[in-house]
């Protein structure tokens, strides 16, 4: 019989961390450790439970079948030996929480900034991992307790989610200053005659143009504008829509429309920063187009740990901040 004195918390941690993140390389950016003391906790953890655990594979580490009946015990009762540990009290003065939030390339270099500087100044220990929303299951991460606050444009949302609105915003289509279709009536015809750059939120395939898609219940938005729409408004008058680029970064849009005819739908506020850099300017859409809102995305549950609660508050100051300055 294997002694329960032989396994430290600190080793059913580095478990969660691998099992969940499939990799040592992540587990260790997650924990705040070294690949090196991350490799040795899973040997000790080997060599105590006798089994491998986990084995490397093309994708990442797959966990044994031992690990995952381990799994289903070890990671409800780390969450609540944490919780226990931490008790109803969050100080972030001393506190070396990593906080875990997801978002796009836009809301990093606007939004984040802010927030970053929060935690640096009122929790000099914290850290925050900062995870791209493109390539994340939302759901799956905040169901498990890998992601703490997801910011982004949500639409259905399940019941076990909590989403509380930041700042609203409308689109506009971006050009370069000198475009043909900078000046005079911006129409129909306008947006059918030059190619679109199409900016992805969510890297999951989404085979028909819709602007939004469903991940376990929770509607989130695809794409900054809305193919399947825009090419209903343009086939009704004998028009076809052209896609000229795809990217997954809207940051990379301006130098892609100074440098080309193309022509991008983006967020308004962008917009107008990326005026102020480059040579470029914006129309308002030739059709109707209702503002959107950037919310944050908690898990109702774990989103009322103290320390979430923290978190939650500051990104609300940092989006109030933001949205004045603009």
């Amino acid at each position: 019989m294997r002694e329960i004195h032989n396994v430290d918390l600190n080793l059913v941690r580095v478990f969660v961390a691998v099992l969940e993140e499939r990799g040592v390389t992540r587990a260790a950016e997650r924990l705040h450790l070294t690949q090196s003391a991350i490799s040795h906790a899973l040997a000790r953890l080997r060599e105590t439970l006798g089994d491998e655990l986990f084995i490397r594979g093309p994708d990442g580490m797959y966990p044994t079948p031992r690990a995952l009946e381990l799994a289903q015990t070890f990671k409800p009762a780390l969450q609540q030996i944490e919780g226990a540990i931490a008790g109803n009290a969050f100080n972030p003065e001393t506190s070396d929480m990593s906080f875990v939030v997801s978002t796009s390339d836009f809301l990093t270099a606007t939004v984040i900034p802010d927030l970053l500087a929060r935690i640096r100044r009122l929790a000099p220990s914290a850290g925050c991992w900062l995870r791209p929303l493109s390539e994340l299951n939302i759901t799956e991460e905040l169901d498990r307790g890998a992601l703490h606050v997801a910011i982004g444009v949500f639409g259905k949302t399940p019941s076990r989610f909590v989403r509380e609105p930041l700042f609203s915003d409308q689109s506009a289509w971006l050009m370069r200053r000198d475009h043909p279709a900078a000046a005079g009536p911006f129409g129909l015809h306008a947006l059918a005659a030059f190619p679109h750059v199409d900016i992805l939120i969510s890297d999951q395939r989404q085979p028909a143009g819709d602007a939004t898609i469903e991940q376990g219940g929770l509607e989130r938005a695809y794409i900054t504008s809305n193919p399947r729409y825009i090419e209903g408004l343009l086939g009704a008058e004998g028009l076809v829509r052209k896609a000229g680029a795809t990217v997954s970064h809207i940051l990379a849009v301006p130098a892609l429309l100074a440098a080309t005819d193309m022509i991008a739908y983006v967020p308004l506020q962008f917009a107008r920063r990326a005026a102020r850099s480059l040579d470029l300017v914006w129309r308002d859409p030739p059709y109707h187009a209702p503002p959107f809102e950037i919310s944050m995305l908690s898990h109702r549950t774990m989103g009322a740990h103290p320390a979430v609660v923290w978190l939650r508050q500051a990104l609300m100051e940092s989006a109030e901040r933001y949205h004045r300055e603009i």
